[in-house]
Order: structure tokens, then C-alpha cells, then sequence
């Protein structure tokens, strides 16, 4: 009688899937911009490389690419969601209290100062491309910095019309709020070495950013 043996037939490697892999999909983009803003803040731009923010992401270098353009692409669009996601209150402030525009400035510098206390990494990027002349440097003016100050213009111009206040140029005062304020945030690690103790109490920074915004206020109306 004839045995007929049948063999096992190999299984060939199964067949891939369409699209992104599942790690990539998952990672949203709100997760990467946030990322790349604080790659960018940290290393600067020249220092900062899409292929190692990728790695940071564990996504491809190609995913990135895609969705987000060049690196100067890449940049911009991490530098308008940030503004996007954090800056509203701080541009609202200039719509407050349209009677009373020293009470519209103080609420500015505070809500400017708060800002500065849960956006640290900001400063990293206006201190990086502030001081030299770049394209990145003319984008930030003009799309969010030049606006800002002129809003500032003005409103210093209503309480000077009411009030006295000191000699001081708006961008002399951003200066302080960003380089000043903004730092004093930024600089936790210094802080943690040579401040007071209520200093290194990260559930104190309420107390910080009152006090700040009101030396500051101190300073400028007396």
C-alpha cells in the first residue's frame, strides 16, 4: 500500500501592513511638538537635529518629514503651538478692564510672570536667537514680539496719560520681564543651590510670581 507523507509546509514571513507602525500612530502630535520646543530651547537650533528628535520619540526620521516639513518647518510649527496652546491669557490681559488701564498693566505682569513660571523653556529660545540676527529671530518679532510690544506701547502710553510712571522704554520692560522674571523661573537648578528656602519650594511659586510681578510694578508706577 502506498504512504503518501505529507510535509509541513513552511510559513513564509507575514504580509506587512499599510501605513505607520502602531508605536508611530500612537505618538500624537501634541506629545511631539512639545518635545521638539524643548529640544530646540535646551540645544538651540544648530545644535538640534530632527534625526535625534526622532530617536528621542522613538518614531522614524521620515514620519517627522512628513508631517511636519523641513526643520525650519519644524521649528516654526513648534514655536506657534506652544504660543498657541500657553499665551492666551497673557494676550487677553490687553482686553480686560477697559476703564482702568493701570489695573489692566498690573494684571498683564502678573499674568505675564505666571506664564513665565509654567513656560521655563521659553526663555531658552529667546535667549538663544535673541542675540543674533537670524531668520528665527525676524519670525519671532514679527509675528509675536513686535505685536506684543505694540499692545505695550499703548497701554503705557493710557496710564501715563492718568498717572505718573518712570522713564522706561516697553522693551527695557520686556527685557526685565522676559531676561528677569523669565529667568528666575528658568534657572530652577541655580535656585536650588543658592536660593532661600521658600525659593526651592516648588509649592511656593504663587508666592514667587506675586512678588516678582510686584517689584516689577513697584519699580515702573512708584
Amino acid at each position: 500500500m502506498d504512504v503518501t507523507v505529507i510535509l509541513p509546509v513552511e510559513a513564509g514571513p507575514a504580509p506587512r501592513r499599510r501605513g505607520r507602525p502602531a508605536q508611530e500612530t500612537a505618538v500624537s502630535e501634541e506629545r511631539m511638538l512639545d518635545h521638539v520646543f524643548s529640544a530646540f530651547a535646551s540645544l538651540g537650533y544648530e545644535g538640534t537635529t530632527v534625526r535625534e528628535i526622532a530617536k528621542q520619540l522613538s518614531v522614524s526620521h521620515n514620519l517627522l518629514n512628513v508631517r511636519f516639513g523641513s526643520k525650519a518647518d519644524l521649528w516654526k510649527r513648534a514655536i506657534d503651538w506652544r504660543v498657541a496652546r500657553f499665551g492666551g491669557p497673557v494676550f487677553t490681559a490687553f482686553d480686560e478692564l477697559p476703564d482702568d488701564p493701570e489695573a489692566r498693566l498690573r494684571l498683564l505682569v502678573h499674568r505675564f510672570c505666571a506664564w513665565a513660571a509654567a513656560n521655563p523653556d521659553w526663555v531658552g529660545i529667546t535667549h538663544a536667537e535673541g542675540r543674533r540676527a537670524t531668520w528665527r529671530l525676524d519670525y519671532i518679532v514679527e509675528i509675536y514680539i513686535r505685536p506684543f510690544k505694540q499692545r505695550l506701547d499703548a497701554l503705557f502710553a493710557e496710564v501715563a496719560a492718568r498717572r505718573t510712571m518712570r522713564s522706561l522704554s516697553t522693551s527695557a520692560f520686556m527685557a526685565l520681564l522676559v531676561e528677569g522674571a523669565g529667568f528666575y523661573f528658568a534657572s530652577r537648578p541655580l535656585l536650588d543651590l543658592i536660593g532661600e528656602p521658600d525659593e526651592r519650594d516648588g509649592r511656593k511659586v504663587d508666592d514667587q510670581v506675586d512678588r516678582l510681578a510686584n517689584f516689577l510694578l513697584g519699580g515702573l508706577l512708584g
